[in-house]
C-alpha cells in the first residue's frame, strides 16, 4: 500500500509540473514585448565627428576614363599573323612540314648459303654457273703478285694467298649477303664461314690488303707490323 501511494503521488506531481510549464509558455506568447520609443538611446548627429561634405576630395575623372577599344582584324585564309599587328607584308607563307614519323628502317640484308665455293684468288670466290663473289672491304690479291724475300728473288705471294684461302675454306659452304642464290656474273658482298668474316680473316692473316678507310684497315696495319702473309718471308 505504501509503495502504491508513493507512485500515485509522483504521477500527480509530474502532471502538475507539466501543466505549469505549458501555462507559462502561453503567457509569454500572448504578451508581446512593448518597447517605448522614449527609452531608445539615439545619438545626436551633432555629437558625431563626421566630415563636412565640402571636404570630400573630388573624384579623379581622368582615372575612370575608358581605354579606346582594341582593333582586332578578322583572320583570313590568305593571311596569318597576330591580331595585334596589322602589317604582315614581311611574312612569308611556307608549305607545311611533313608529319612526324619514325625514320624508315633499313631492310635487313638477306643471307643465303652458297655451296661448293672455288678460290679464284684471295678475295674472290667462284661458284657454279659462272657466279662470282668479290669480298667487300679488301682488295683482292692478284695471282701474279710477287713479294720481296730475304733472298735475291721475290716469291709468288699471290698464288700462295689463293692457296691459303682455299685451305681455310676447305670446300665449306659460304653464307653471303645476297638477295638470291641465282645471279649472273660477279657481285660484291660480304661472306662468312660459320661466325668468321672471310674478309676480316684475309686482312688479319695478311693475305689481302684492306681498302683504305674501312673498318679492316687496322688489321692490315697489324699484319704488316707482324710481317704476316704478303708482308713476311716466302711461305713454302
Amino acid at each position: 500500500m505504501r509503495r502504491t501511494a508513493t507512485f500515485i503521488a509522483g504521477a500527480i506531481g509530474l502532471l502538475l509540473w507539466a501543466y505549469l510549464v505549458v501555462a507559462a509558455g502561453q503567457s509569454f506568447r500572448e504578451d508581446p514585448v512593448d518597447y517605448d520609443m522614449q527609452d531608445l538611446d539615439v545619438p545626436d548627429p551633432a555629437e558625431l565627428d563626421l566630415p563636412e561634405v565640402s571636404e570630400v576630395p573630388p573624384v579623379a575623372h581622368e582615372t575612370l576614363a575608358l581605354q579606346p577599344p582594341r582593333r582586332v582584324r578578322a583572320i583570313e585564309p590568305q593571311q596569318f599573323a597576330s591580331p595585334a599587328f596589322s602589317d604582315a607584308d614581311d611574312l612569308e607563307r611556307v608549305s607545311a612540314r611533313a608529319p612526324l614519323a619514325d625514320p624508315p628502317k633499313r631492310a635487313k640484308a638477306k643471307v643465303v648459303l652458297l655451296h661448293r665455293p672455288t678460290s679464284l684468288m684471295a678475295g674472290v670466290v667462284g661458284f657454279s654457273d659462272g657466279q662470282t663473289v668479290r669480298l667487300v672491304d679488301i682488295a683482292a690479291t692478284a695471282l701474279d703478285r710477287t713479294c720481296p724475300d730475304t733472298g735475291p728473288d721475290p716469291w709468288a705471294c699471290g698464288v700462295m694467298a689463293r692457296t691459303q684461302q682455299r685451305l681455310f675454306i676447305r670446300n665449306r659452304s659460304l653464307a653471303c649477303e645476297t638477295a638470291s642464290t641465282a645471279w649472273l656474273g660477279e657481285i660484291r658482298t660480304r661472306c662468312w664461314i660459320g661466325m668468321q668474316d672471310l674478309s676480316a680473316w684475309l686482312a688479319k692473316q695478311g693475305w689481302a690488303e684492306a681498302e683504305p678507310g674501312t673498318a679492316l684497315s687496322p688489321l692490315t696495319d697489324l699484319a704488316r707490323a707482324e710481317r704476316r702473309g704478303l708482308f713476311g718471308g716466302a711461305v713454302r
